[in-house]
């Protein structure tokens, strides 16, 4: 079963200002249980690292994510969107917390509530942060979700065959 997750809680160095958020036990946990982790980051991929921060900010009714001055939210949106295209057999996501792209619950300025970052809101596969797989019971509502998903995208496949 293919789950995308954010590279940075693999170790890679794509955070805004070029650190990670490297989960040591992550791998192993996705070794053991037959998950195959696709890391992506769609902020570097637009905007490069380092870059500077994106925050959400509700203005005139909208909410922006601004990057140094400029809405960058449409972008963000597309791009994973694009991202989910290019892996039509992934079967979940799992983000870090508090990323305007990554994030499951991020704050919005002056709007008084969250919002989904748009990895989660762009897609119908399971999503997570994982700071809700930091114990047993998290991991395993998780790894049932996907299972569910990845049956039920291979029962909807012609050629019979799903890895």
């Amino acid at each position: 079963m293919k789950v995308l997750v954010s590279a940075c809680l693999l170790g890679e160095n794509v955070r805004w200002n070029g650190a990670n958020k490297k989960v040591e036990t992550l791998s192993s946990w996705a070794l053991k249980n037959g998950v195959d982790l696709i890391p992506i980051c769609p902020e570097n991929d637009l905007f490069g690292t380092p870059r500077a921060p994106i925050r959400l900010v509700h203005i005139e009714g909208e909410t922006r994510a601004l990057m140094k001055g400029k809405n960058v939210l449409a972008d963000l949106d597309l791009r994973c969107e694009e991202i989910y295209k290019e892996h039509p057999d992934v079967v979940g996501f799992i983000g870090i917390s508090r990323s305007p792209s990554c994030g499951i619950s991020v704050g919005v300025k002056n709007l008084g509530r969250t919002i989904k970052g748009s990895m989660h809101k762009t897609t119908e596969v399971p999503t997570v942060e994982y700071n809700q797989l930091r114990n047993d019971k998290g991991k395993q509502d998780f790894l049932k979700r996907v299972t569910k998903a990845h049956e039920y995208i291979c029962s909807r496949q012609r050629s019979g065959t799903c890895s």
